[in-house]
């Protein structure tokens, strides 16, 4: 079987649909040939590569048709929140292979045989349908979120919450658009709790001149900050800290997933509506009231009943096995 995944992500767009696709990619290797079209940079052609993926760096819809044509897949699945209605018509109508679309704002959903989308749309309730008018399968809500696996594994084992926080991690997306990373360690560095802070970065973050300054302060040291970049054990530093902070988005899943309790902030008005009515999240702007949070231990509380309904990424095989499927 070939499948070909079709992604983009970089400095604006993140790299939540790069994470979500390599994660998908990694479950399908022993059961298809694989490889990866991206319109995006060499920052994100590097990632997919790295986790061991042919890529292909193309930089029009024509010139990933062409392409599609010469490898003739059985499966596309596209994550993108901007596919064109035009290239996914194209596809069904040309190569007559199974389409699978991620994360997809446009009507090109409508040309998708299944649809997926774990937050947008969803307003946090899973459910599966069949439109009947398109025949799409539509995957709606956070089960359907495609996780690292580690993730689940640190799930089984549980977890019990400490009554102090005293270890946190930063982890604002793949590019962290916003730098909201300097702007909170900034704010955790001038409280006076003593903590133990894990800053994870990923692979299109740029403002390290800002985010040096930060930890140039002498309470960075007192503190123990630690800096990781584009690192493999997200889950496992999630998993072993009190409270995470991230944006709304794959990771804040993730960190539910794992057991541990979160703030959230949002890089962009697009993210803040779309956590509308599920979650709180906090704006740079709002960067002072953290210290507060922590010490009320306002936080989001995976264990709380409307968290745990959520069944967070365990339709995982479910989809899996619907995607390859007859």
């Amino acid at each position: 079987m070939k499948i070909v995944f079709i992604t983009d992500g970089g400095l604006e767009k993140g790299m939540g649909h790069v994470q979500q696709s390599t994660t998908l990619a990694e479950e399908l290797r022993d059961r298809a040939e694989i490889c990866f079209l991206t319109k995006s940079d060499e920052t994100v052609v590097k990632q997919i590569v790295n986790v061991g993926f042919n890529t292909f760096k193309l930089n029009h819809d024509n010139e990933i048709l062409d392409l599609l044509k010469e490898i003739r897949p059985n499966i596309i699945i596209i994550d993108k929140l901007d596919v064109a209605e035009e290239l996914a018509k194209e596809l069904k109508e040309t190569l007559r292979t199974k389409l699978i679309i991620f994360t997809n704002l446009t009507r090109a959903n409508r040309c998708a045989d299944i649809a997926v989308s774990a937050v947008i749309g969803s307003n946090f309730k899973n459910s599966r349908f069949l439109d009947e008018e398109t025949n799409t399968l539509y995957f709606y809500g956070p089960k359907y979120w495609v996780l690292r696996k580690e993730c689940y594994e640190f799930k089984k084992r549980g977890k019990t919450l400490r009554n102090k926080v005293e270890k946190i991690a930063l982890i604002f997306g793949g590019s962290d658009a916003s730098n909201l990373t300097s702007a909170a360690l900034d704010e955790l560095l001038h409280l006076k709790n003593d903590f133990k802070i894990d800053v994870i970065l990923g692979a299109h973050f740029t403002y390290f001149d800002s985010l040096n300054q930060v930890l140039s302060q002498p309470s960075a040291k007192k503190k123990k900050v630690s800096v990781y970049k584009n690192i493999k054990n997200v889950a496992e530093l999630m998993y072993k800290a009190d409270l995470v902070m991230a944006s709304p988005g794959l990771a804040a899943f993730e960190a539910l997933c794992v057991g541990t309790p979160m703030i959230v902030m949002h890089q962009n008005e697009f993210q803040k509506d779309g956590f509308k009515g599920f979650v709180p999240t906090l704006g740079k702007e709002d960067i002072k009231r953290i210290g507060d949070l922590i010490n009320r231990a306002a936080f989001i509380d995976p264990l709380q009943e409307y968290i745990t309904r959520l069944e967070i990424g365990e339709g995982k095989v479910e989809l899996i096995e619907t995607i390859i499927g007859d």
